[in-house]
């Protein structure tokens, strides 16, 4: 053989196999989990309805929540979790350099950000709206009584977009005051230098709750600005992983579909149906292929439960938010939550 065609396979080979490398390393699946022994998991805020540490020194909140989902279902256990804090701005770069395996929303979906980011929605993890906080509100008949009025609101170009879009519609010449963060927002409706504050319901309902002083005279008002849907991310170019998430947040919408509670889970261990038998893990080949724990969901269950018993913990009727389920029902409740089966 020529020394030229030496070369040229010789280049040849590098590069074919610096471009599986690159894939390989990209679709990591849960390898690089596995080896760090947690799983990380980015949450927009240190509130507490999202995640935060108790007096105890334990992790609370619905981010945490669905991390310890995650980690049950990878190590069999619900404490191999660390939770980062990450802005809107850094959830991409976070999951290109693993500074998080996962983002608990945090992340509008847009176009924008779907074309332009690294991170890729996986599942939704339920859905909030965008609405306002106000002072004064007693005297109001309608929005008409708010126009001109200022607004106290986070520097997201998608949240001020839809704000425009709703003053424009209704003709109320809402000005806008925005802030770097939603917390400087906050800090600045608290020194009333906005009779308005926009933000998500469930963000607002945590401030209304754990902020006691100065907000004597304020109230969540009815009107919807937009609807949104909140989505768990992960690394685009990791596919195994993104599958393998899925299939976790579904198991937990399936248990509630299909009756699998905190109390009642053992009665079916015993059950026939092949889709029971594949979710609970007697039946242990569909998870195995998944390679996670086999039993994880009867593990969850014991301790967290179902979909709905997790939200209605974390947030609804048995928190202290008493956030009602709305459109995070079951489809056939009324909401608009649903699952996909297990065969």
């Amino acid at each position: 053989m020529v020394p030229e065609m030496k070369l040229k396979l010789c280049l040849l080979g590098i590069l074919f196999s610096t471009l599986v490398g690159n894939a390989m390393a990209a679709d990591a699946g849960l390898r690089y989990i596995n080896t760090r022994g947690n799983v990380r998991c980015g949450t927009p805020n240190d509130n507490q309805i999202f995640a935060y540490k108790d007096e105890d020194g334990v992790w609370q909140g619905i981010s945490v929540e669905i991390c310890r989902m995650l980690s049950t279902a990878i190590f069999g256990r619900s404490d191999r979790i660390q939770m980062v804090q990450v802005p809107e701005v850094l959830v991409s770069k976070a999951l290109a350099t693993n500074k998080i395996d996962v983002m608990v929303g945090g992340l509008p979906y847009s176009a924008t950000n779907e074309i332009s980011t690294k991170a890729a929605p996986v599942d939704i993890l339920y859905y909030d709206r965008l609405t306002f906080l106000s002072r004064g509100a007693g005297k109001a008949k309608s929005m008409k009584d708010f126009k001109g009025e200022r607004v106290c609101i986070a520097q997201d170009p998608d949240d001020l977009k839809r704000l425009m879009s709703y003053s424009e519609h209704y003709n109320l010449d809402l000005q806008p005051a925005t802030y770097q963060t939603a917390s400087g927002a906050k800090a600045n409706f608290l020194l009333h230098r906005c009779r308005l504050l926009a933000g998500n319901y469930m963000l607002l309902q945590d401030m209304l709750v754990n902020t006691p002083s100065g907000l004597e005279d304020v109230e969540m008002l009815p009107e919807t600005v937009a609807e949104r849907a909140v989505y768990l991310y992960a690394l685009k170019d990791n596919t195994t992983l993104r599958t393998i998430l899925k299939w976790v947040i579904n198991a937990s919408k399936f248990a509630e579909d299909v009756g699998l509670t905190q109390e009642n889970y053992k009665l079916n261990l015993g059950s026939k149906n092949p889709e029971i038998m594949n979710l609970l893990g007697v039946d242990e080949k569909l998870w195995t292929r998944f390679k996670l724990e086999p039993t994880w969901v009867q593990i969850m269950l014991k301790e967290r439960g179902n979909y709905g018993e997790i939200f209605d913990k974390a947030f609804g009727e048995k928190s202290r938010f008493k956030i009602k389920r709305g459109k995070n029902n079951l489809l056939r409740n009324g909401g608009l939550i649903t699952s996909e089966p297990f065969l």
